[in-house]
């Protein structure tokens, strides 16, 4: 360990990670980024190794995979000048050198899993790391991660009541509020209705809820350097619901719910129509949307290009981030896919982890 009496050359700074020389030798503390594997079986581990192969990321933070290295390996074979990779088995172990290291968790994969379809052993094999990533943010270890794509229907195979890997988090690390919101094109959306049968959409409109969303969105942009964002909050039935002609919720719940953020400070506005709000958004005229349920904002965020949209977790222990797309089982094994949503994702949680 160099002295820390010796004298010291001016260093960078942005918040988190600094850079110093020390006797010579280039010391780094920077933040470190977690990128899990998701789903064996998807596009997942293809899509982390393609966008790590710009070594530019690592110059920004320290960053290390979590997962089955036999995954990572078998995914390496196609990518075009895949990284290098070495497996660790603790974070201690980590040097962030140019070699990519795999921290190996305790499920592995199947070693002969089908490419396009999802089994027990899958399934184990991908929330391994997210518990890993988790517990390492409750202690403050790690300082941001990034999902690649998951299934779903793992929760269910594996016995679990969660709808999705947020509610999964949010169970492991004690963070009851947490939420989904997205970005496209610099536009900030949450819903808030997510996965749930569309049945049980109506009930979740209470005028409690709309305003935790609007109060969580506007939060959350402000952290992250937008001042004062004008938000929308989108109505739930057609054209509004035409004054009550068609649905009573805008009147009696997320109007009411727009009025007390309002009175709280936030810049906000509606509940417009569906139909117009997220044109009117992405034209510049709001920062933010507060979308009613999950496909409502969805259909106008993967109507965008893959580099321009990002799904956040908001509420974590630390700032985690995923692809605004899923596990693509139709291209796995084909060493096609697109990392630009990985990238977009891994993008956002360095701004959030404040690099």
């Amino acid at each position: 360990m160099p002295s820390l009496d010796a004298p010291l050359l001016p260093y960078y700074d942005p918040m988190h990670y600094t850079y110093r020389i020390i006797e010579g030798a280039l010391y780094m503390s920077m933040p470190i980024i977690v990128v899990t594997m998701g789903d064996p079986a998807g596009v997942g581990p293809e899509i982390v190794l393609k966008a790590l192969r710009n070594p530019s990321w690592r110059t920004r933070s320290r960053l290390v995979l979590f997962g089955d290295p036999n995954v990572f390996q078998r995914a390496a074979q196609l990518v075009e000048d895949a990284p290098a990779l070495r497996t660790i088995t603790i974070l201690d172990e980590a040097e962030y050198g140019d070699t990519l290291e795999i921290l190996q968790t305790p499920t592995a994969a199947p070693p002969n899993f089908r490419w396009g379809a999802i089994d027990e052993g899958t399934a184990a094999a991908m929330l391994a790391p997210l518990d890993r990533a988790c517990d390492l943010a409750l202690t403050g270890r790690i300082q941001g991660f990034i999902s690649a794509p998951l299934n779903k229907e793992a929760f269910s195979l594996l016995g679990y009541e969660h709808g999705d890997e947020l509610q999964y988090m949010a169970k492991r690390t004690s963070c009851p509020d947490a939420f989904i919101l997205g970005i496209m094109r610099g536009v900030w959306v949450t819903t808030v209705a997510e996965h749930v049968p569309f049945r049980d959409i109506a009930d979740l409109i209470t005028s409690e809820n709309v305003l935790r969303y609007i109060r969580g969105l506007h939060a959350v942009m402000e952290r992250a350097g937008h001042a004062n964002p004008r938000l929308a909050v989108a109505a739930l039935n057609v054209h509004g619901g035409e004054g009550g002609a068609i649905g009573k919720e805008e009147i009696t719940e997320i109007g009411p719910a727009i009025e007390d953020a309002r009175t709280q400070g936030i810049d906000v506005v509606g509940p417009i129509p569906a139909d117009t709000v997220f044109a009117r958004a992405l034209g510049g005229e709001f920062a933010g949307v507060v979308g009613m349920y999950h496909d409502q904002a969805n259909i106008a965020r993967k109507l965008q290009p893959m580099a321009e949209r990002v799904t956040v977790y908001e509420g974590l222990p630390v700032p985690c981030t995923t692809t605004a797309h899923g596990v693509a089982y139709d291209i796995a094994g084909q060493g096609t896919a697109d990392a630009g949503g990985l990238e977009a994702a891994l993008e956002q949680a360095l701004r959030l982890a404040g690099v």
